[in-house]
Order: C-alpha cells, then structure tokens, then sequence
C-alpha cells in the first residue's frame, strides 16, 4: 500500500471483543428512555405495587395541591422485582404536616422498641407531647415489610424537609400515611428502588443488573430513565458512559445512545 511521505498510516485501537459484547447485550436488554411509571399512596390504598422502581406521590395532585382530607389512614406495600432484592425509597419532595393540631383521630405512632438491655429510644422532648414526634399532626410511617404490622422502620415522619432515604431489610417496605388534626397538609413525591449489594461481583453480573459506584446493583431497566432519577444513589446510573449509554443531562431528562458496531 503506497503512502505519501510524512503520513503516518495509525491502526485503529482495539476495543476487547468481551467489552463489545457486555455493552450489546445491556443495550439490547435496556429499553431506551425507560419510562418509570407513577403511583400514588391515596388512589393505591391498601395494595402492593411490584416492580424494578416507580415514582411514588402522595396523591394525583402532587406538587400542585395540598392532600387535606382528613382522618386519612392509607398504606402502601412495594415489592421488589427479584425475590433476592431489598427496595430503598427516596423522598424527593416532602410537606407533611398540620397546621391545626387536635387530639388524634388514629392512635399515636408507635415508637420503635428497643432491644432488650439496650438503652431506651430517646424521643425529641417537647413539651406538648413527648411520646409523640409529629404532636398529634399528620405523618408518615415505613414498616420493613408487607403491611403496617410489620416492624416500624425508624420513627414517624412529618415536617418540611425530605427525611433520608429508607431502606427495607427484605423484598417489602410499607409506607403508611395519616392525616390527624382538622387542617391536614400532604404534598410529597418519592420513588422507590429494587437493589441488592454487589460488593460481591457475581451478585449482579448473572443477571441483568447494573452495577453502581457504591456497590449496590439496580436493574438494568432503571439506567437512564426518562425522570432523570438517581436510582444508585451516587449519580453512576445516569452518567454519560459506555456502559449507560446516556448522553448526560438535558433540560428535559435523559436520552439514551443507540449503540453500533
């Protein structure tokens, strides 16, 4: 093959035939964009919902309208996908409370027992009603597993602020919310995950899963999805990379690349 002088004829580098294969198969596996469906706990009362993940409201009007009826008494139970999955839910927006607090309409949450021997739980004093963190408004509650008989994940959640992420021990977690007081304000939006830990390689790499930066594994279907939604919890899902195929970013969420060789 002639060449001029002073060209340089530079062969292509060489992508491992294995990486190839892993990025197809993902690609092949993953719909592009995936769309996460939406649910909200008043229109579910009462049932599960199963899944990889789903965006969870409080109700149909969220972020738009307040929830304001009262005596409300509404839980619902998520499963994760694969029976060897957890499900961490993670509040994005949070407004739960009362602005007219009266005597409970439902008993009081119960605080979760302490083992015994241990020291007891320390409730946040007040002088209003110290054995009850929300003082008689409304609240929220998770209970690690399928129903609210189930043990109390932490204490009742109320306020202005999105709580920490809450994380189940096995494949269900109940949210259970209710309305007390004659002036109940309900507004919030979550989402809840399927994971499993992947600190040991072959936990995600037998299946379909992607594999996070901080070792947890989501479904594959969770990468790139259409709400630019951090379901990893470090940002490693929706980054623009080979194995993602996200183009990063936009002002109206994710595109994924279709890939091709």
């Amino acid at each position: 093959m002639s060449r001029l002088d002073g060209d340089v004829c530079r062969r292509p580098a060489l992508v491992p035939l294995s990486l190839l294969f892993s990025v197809f198969w993902m690609w092949t596996q993953t719909p592009c964009c995936y769309a996460m469906d939406t649910v909200n706990v008043v229109d579910f009362c009462g049932q599960t919902i199963r899944g990889d993940g789903m965006i969870v409201n409080s109700h149909q009007e969220a972020k738009k309208y307040y929830f304001v009826t009262m005596a409300t008494d509404c839980h619902l139970t998520m499963q994760a996908r694969s029976p060897k999955d957890k499900v961490q839910f993670y509040f994005r927006f949070f407004l739960v409370y009362s602005l007219l607090r009266v005597a409970p309409l439902s008993p009081a949450p119960l605080l979760p027992q302490s083992p015994p021997g241990s020291a007891p739980h320390q409730a946040t004093p007040h002088s209003d009603d110290a054995g009850d963190p929300c003082h008689a408004g409304s609240y929220v509650q998770f209970y690690d597993g399928q129903d609210k008989s189930s043990p109390p994940l932490g204490s009742p959640l109320c306020g202005k602020s999105p709580p920490r992420p809450v994380l189940s021990t096995g494949n269900y977690l109940t949210l259970r919310l209710v309305t007390r007081g004659t002036q109940p304000r309900v507004d919030f939006v979550g989402d809840f995950t399927s994971f499993r830990l992947g600190f040991n390689q072959s936990e995600c790499s037998n299946e379909p899963y992607f594999r996070c930066r901080n070792g947890k594994c989501i479904p594959v279907s969770l990468v790139c999805d259409d709400k630019n939604i951090d379901n990893c919890g470090d940002g490693s899902d929706l980054e623009e990379n080979l194995s993602t195929g996200c183009t990063g970013p936009s002002s109206i969420g994710l595109s994924c690349n279709v890939l091709t060789f």
